[in-house]
């Protein structure tokens, strides 16, 4: 039987490749598997927003403070001091009564002249009373008496008339003098009122003024004192607003704390991964050694399956 021979074919190459591994021991590998799916669950949580209350509002107490202040600033100008400036505006308006004959002819006692009149009648009834005597003189004297009694008359009358005006001057004098004492005696008692008067102006209007601070003093007084008492409700109610949102906090924040706790635990336990190496050689599959063989081969191929077909 002839047949040609055929040619065999190149032998494939070999090729090579190296896995490593690294690998847990089996009593930690459980537990770190969990940690892995904990973490995910975790990580994949939507955001839980807080549905509380955050802030505490006003109490009632300080609403009602802040209402009596409103009130209180816009009342103006309370009473008390606006009747104080007016006693204050009054003081210095005092005028003395001026010291001219006009007050003093007012001061003058209209008596005065009653008596001045009394004196000037006494005295021209004494002058009278002489010049009857010088009368009576005269007749006794015969003719020359006449006129001794003329010369005589003469200067009894010039006489009486200058004690008359001497009594009129006099008593006038003495009427003036005693008005003027008592112009001045005026003068000093009304500036003496004045004074007085002055002094219980000053004094009324400072303690009006000391009025109506206090009053004012009392009012901010309560409504700090109400505002006090509302700040004090306020931060009782905050502080327990803020003790639930941190509470809120730390529920939410509990499972990631446990988690990294758990997490801590594992990295502190003596984890030693073990490494192992492999090295896989791929060979010519089984068509390409047939035919490298020839028909040898495949008769050594077929006897292996079973004997000619």
């Amino acid at each position: 039987m002839s047949g040609g021979g055929g040619s065999a074919a190149p032998a494939s190459q070999h090729t090579s490749s190296t896995v490593q591994q690294t690998t847990l021991p089996a009593y930690a590998q459980p537990y770190v598997e969990r940690a892995f799916r904990r973490s995910e669950v975790e990580s994949l949580q939507p955001y839980t927003a807080y549905g509380g209350q955050r802030l505490a509002y006003f109490s009632p107490d300080e609403i009602s403070s802040q209402a009596m202040t409103r009130g209180f600033a816009g009342a103006g100008t309370p009473q008390a001091y606006t009747d104080a400036g007016t006693r204050f505006s009054g003081i210095g308006d005092y005028s003395a009564t001026p010291f001219d004959n006009q007050a003093i002819s007012e001061r003058m006692s209209p008596y005065q002249q009653n008596v001045v009149d009394i004196q000037k009648r006494e005295a021209a009834r004494r002058s009278e009373m002489i010049g009857d005597q010088y009368s009576d003189a005269a007749t006794k004297s015969g003719g020359l008496g006449g006129y001794r009694e003329a010369i005589m008359q003469s200067e009894r009358e010039r006489n009486l008339g200058q004690q008359m005006d001497d009594i009129q001057m006099k008593g006038s004098q003495q009427a003036y003098d005693a008005a003027a004492r008592q112009l001045q005696s005026d003068r000093q008692a009304e500036a003496q009122a004045y004074d007085l008067s002055s002094r219980y102006g000053l004094m009324a209007g400072e303690a009006q003024m000391g009025m109506g601070d206090a009053v004012q003093a009392d009012a901010l007084s309560r409504i700090q004192a109400l505002q006090g008492i509302g700040s004090q409700q306020r931060a009782m109610r905050q502080a327990g607003l803020d003790i639930g949102y941190e509470d809120f906090q730390r529920q939410r924040q509990y499972p990631q704390q446990q988690l990294s706790f758990y997490n801590a635990m594992l990295q502190g336990l003596p984890i030693h991964p073990s490494s192992t190496e492999s090295t896989y050689s791929r060979q010519p599959g089984l068509f390409q050694t047939m035919a490298g063989l020839g028909l040898g081969g495949l008769g050594l191929y077929k006897g292996m399956q079973g004997g000619p077909k």
